[in-house]
C-alpha cells in the first residue's frame, strides 16, 4: 500500500489548531507526521487532539529527523522567512501563511533559494482562492465584460496591535487581491487618517498595466463583527460586486429600457446573476479559500508542479507595501 503524503506543521496556535489543520480533510490524503511549536502547552494540545506522535520545539530538528514531503507554516511575519528558508534548504516544499517575510529584499532572497533548490514556498494569500473572488475574476475575464476599467475594494477590521502590523498583515491582502484581479499595478497616491497607532485608515489609488484605475480603502477603525469586506469591478456597461465575502452580484445590461414604461421581464444574457449561499446549511465548507489553497498546494507538490502564488510572485506584493510607505513619507514631507 502506498504511503500517505507526509506533512509537517510549524506553529500550533489558534489559526492552525482551529482551522488550517481541519482544512486538510479537503486535501488529497495526507498524514500529519510531526508538529512544532515553541510553546509546549500549545504543542501538547495540538498533538493530543490530532493524535500526532512527532513533537518538536525546534523546526530544524523536525526537518532533519522526520520523513516529510512538505511543510505548512503558520506563525507570524517575523518568523516565516527563517522557516521557509530552512525548509527549502532541507529539500522541502513549504506553504507559509502571509505575510511571507518582512521586506522585499527577504522575499527576493527566498526567490533565489526557490530557484536554486527547485523547492517552492507557496504564500497563503487566501483571497486568490475565496469562492466569490474566484467567481468575480472569471466573470471579469469573459469577453462580454470588456476588461476591468475601474476597481474598488474595502477591507476593514478592528483596532490592530500597531499600524506597522496592520499594514503588513491586513492591507497586504487587498494589495495582492488587486494584482490577482488586474495584473501588475502601480500605486499613484496614498492617503492616511489616524486616531492613534492602533486605529488608522488608508485610501490607496493605483493604475494597472492595462490602463484600469482603482482604489483600496482599508482601515482598523471598524469592528470586525460587522461586514468588513467589499469588492466592485466595473467593466463595459456591467459590474460585478462581492459583498461580505459570500454575496456576489453580476449586473448586466437589462433586457428593456426604463423609458418603455411597461412590465419588465428578466432575460437570459442580461439583468443580474446572483450567488448568495445559505448560511443555514450545515457549515461543512467555509468559502474563505483555505480549503482550496491547501488542496491546490498539496496536489501541486504531488504532481511535481510549481504552485502559485509562490515567493517569486509575492516579491511584487512586498514591494507594493514598501511603495505605499514611501508615498506616505513623501506626502508627510510636503505637508
Amino acid at each position: 500500500m502506498e504511503s500517505a503524503f507526509k506533512i509537517g506543521l510549524v506553529g500550533c496556535g489558534n489559526h492552525m489548531y482551529e482551522f488550517i489543520a481541519h482544512c486538510l480533510k479537503w486535501a488529497p490524503p495526507v498524514t500529519i507526521q510531526a508538529v512544532c511549536d515553541l510553546d509546549e502547552a500549545k504543542l501538547e494540545r495540538f498533538a493530543n487532539y490530532y493524535n500526532v506522535a512527532g513533537k518538536y520545539t525546534d523546526y530544524r530538528e523536525m526537518f532533519a529527523k522526520e520523513p516529510l514531503d512538505a511543510v505548512i507554516c503558520v506563525i507570524n511575519e517575523t518568523a516565516h522567512y527563517d522557516v521557509a528558508k530552512a525548509a527549502m534548504l532541507s529539500g522541502l516544499h513549504i506553504f507559509v501563511e502571509k505575510t511571507p517575510c518582512l521586506t522585499s529584499v527577504e522575499a527576493e532572497e527566498l526567490a533565489q533559494i526557490q530557484k536554486s533548490t527547485g523547492k517552492t514556498t507557496m504564500v497563503g494569500f487566501n483571497r486568490r482562492f475565496m469562492t466569490s473572488y474566484v467567481m468575480a475574476k472569471e466573470i471579469s475575464q469573459r469577453p462580454e465584460f470588456g476588461g476591468i476599467y475601474m476597481y474598488q475594494s474595502q477591507f476593514n477590521t478592528s483596532p490592530y496591535r500597531s499600524e506597522a502590523f496592520f499594514k503588513i498583515n491586513h492591507v497586504i491582502h487587498h494589495l495582492d487581491l488587486a494584482r490577482f484581479m488586474m495584473g501588475e499595478i502601480t500605486l499613484t497616491q496614498v492617503q492616511r487618517v489616524a486616531i492613534d497607532d492602533r486605529r488608522v485608515g488608508y485610501t490607496i489609488s493605483f493604475r494597472s498595466e492595462q490602463g484600469g484605475i482603482g482604489t483600496i480603502q482599508s482601515g482598523s477603525l471598524l469592528d470586525e463583527l460587522y461586514p468588513i469586506e467589499r469588492l466592485e469591478l466595473l467593466g463595459d456597461r456591467r459590474n460585478v460586486v462581492v459583498d461580505n465575502v459570500r454575496s456576489l452580484v453580476y449586473n448586466r445590461p437589462p433586457g428593456q429600457r426604463k423609458e418603455q414604461y411597461k412590465t419588465y421581464a428578466l432575460v437570459e444574457g442580461g439583468d443580474a446573476l446572483v450567488w448568495n449561499p445559505s448560511l443555514g446549511v450545515y457549515p461543512r465548507y467555509s468559502y474563505h479559500g483555505y480549503e482550496d489553497e491547501l488542496h491546490y498546494f498539496i496536489q501541486c507538490v504531488m504532481d511535481g508542479r510549481k504552485p502559485e502564488p509562490n515567493i517569486e510572485d509575492s516579491v511584487q506584493t512586498m514591494r507594493l507595501v514598501e511603495e505605499m510607505e514611501r508615498l506616505l513619507a513623501v506626502q508627510q514631507q510636503t505637508l
